[in-house]
């Protein structure tokens, strides 16, 4: 009898320790209770990263722009959200390879001048020579529904425009003499970007055309591969090219620009107010940027004289009547394209 009790007793035990053991695992099977406001469960969204690149150094507008308005702008409009980390003089590649990281989604933001008319051939009216006349013209154009229409096509590419940074004025430097005639650019070696119309132009001023990449442009100048190069003051003077040219002619043939663009491929992954503060910030840059390039302009000139450089003033006649067939073969083959240039020209 007491073997019989002691065995129930046994069995009672054991399915008490089951049903307890059942009972925790139960419990730590369940979800957390809810927090009023809020569930434990949520996770607090990632920081998007911007990394944001470009050709010219850090004294440039284009970067001083991105440094100083850009990049704290647009982290202040996403309350930290998002964060812009800047890469400079070239150090993710030259203006193709950014382009191409672009489209690909591999780089986020960057700037391109007018080379990517290999994939978007609209934006060589810009670089037609002598169409603007002064800034003025210029802003007309580039925040007006003009200089929309020309960056149009540019999201089927894969490129999201988001403004204008300018580049200036170009004026043509050389290591072998003063440019004062057409006569004295002919036979030069002037590098020019790897643009179509800016090769062009220097073919119908007789130059002998090299086109490279911008940070392989000092070296070239240095080694004499080059005799010389177009571009603004500005970029002459903080690219130091007056440490391997002489001379200076200002010749303001064409007026440069820069598009300051994004990668469509990531573009689509944002959220629209992540969207509209990089618009906002970037158009706010490109209107400082075009703002202290021109304050600089002035003293980048000055620069380049008082490093010995001699400045000389060509007649302009004379080089516009030179380069009148690189319209009349820009209409040939994008005849689409004149009503638009014809716009802009009356708009002087």
């Amino acid at each position: 009898m007491k073997k019989i009790v002691s065995k129930s007793l046994s069995i009672a035990l054991i399915l008490m320790i089951a049903v307890s053991l059942a009972a925790c695992g139960k419990t730590e099977s369940n979800p957390p209770t809810p927090v009023q406001g809020g569930s434990s469960a949520e996770k607090p969204a990632e920081k998007v990263i911007i990394k944001f690149a470009g050709v010219n150094n850090a004294e440039h507008a284009t970067i001083r722009a991105i440094n100083e308005k850009f990049k704290p702008r647009v982290e202040e409009l996403t309350e930290g959200r998002v964060e812009v980390q800047v890469f400079d003089n070239s150090q993710l590649g030259g203006e193709r390879d950014l382009m191409e990281q672009l489209q690909s989604g591999l780089l986020q933001m960057s700037y391109i001048s007018p080379i990517f008319a290999t994939v978007d051939p609209a934006i060589n009216v810009m670089d037609l020579p002598f169409l603007f006349e002064d800034e003025a013209h210029v802003d007309k154009v580039v925040a007006g529904e003009l200089g929309k229409e020309l960056l149009k096509d540019l999201p089927d590419k894969g490129l999201i425009p988001l403004g204008y940074f300018e580049n200036g004025f170009r004026v043509i430097t050389n290591s072998k003499h003063p440019i004062n005639t057409l006569a004295d650019i002919k036979g030069l070696k002037i590098r020019t970007p790897q643009a179509p119309i800016s090769v062009a132009i220097f073919e119908a001023l007789g130059a002998n055309v090299t086109p490279l990449s911008f940070g392989e442009l000092y070296s070239a100048l240095q080694q004499k591969v080059v005799d010389g190069q177009e571009n603004a003051y500005n970029t002459v003077s903080s690219s130091r090219f007056f440490e391997v040219q002489k001379y200076m002619a200002e010749t303001n043939h064409m007026w440069g620009c820069f598009v300051v663009m994004a990668s469509g491929k990531w573009w689509d992954t944002l959220d629209g107010d992540i969207k509209a503060a990089i618009e906002t910030a970037a158009a706010e840059a490109a209107t400082y940027q075009r703002q202290i390039f021109r304050e600089q302009s002035a003293g980048s000139k000055a620069q380049c004289e008082e490093a010995g450089m001699e400045v000389s003033y060509p007649d302009a006649a004379e080089l516009r009547q030179a380069v009148a067939p690189v319209y009349e073969n820009f209409y040939k083959e994008y005849p689409q394209y004149k009503d638009i240039v014809e716009q802009i020209q009356a708009m002087q």
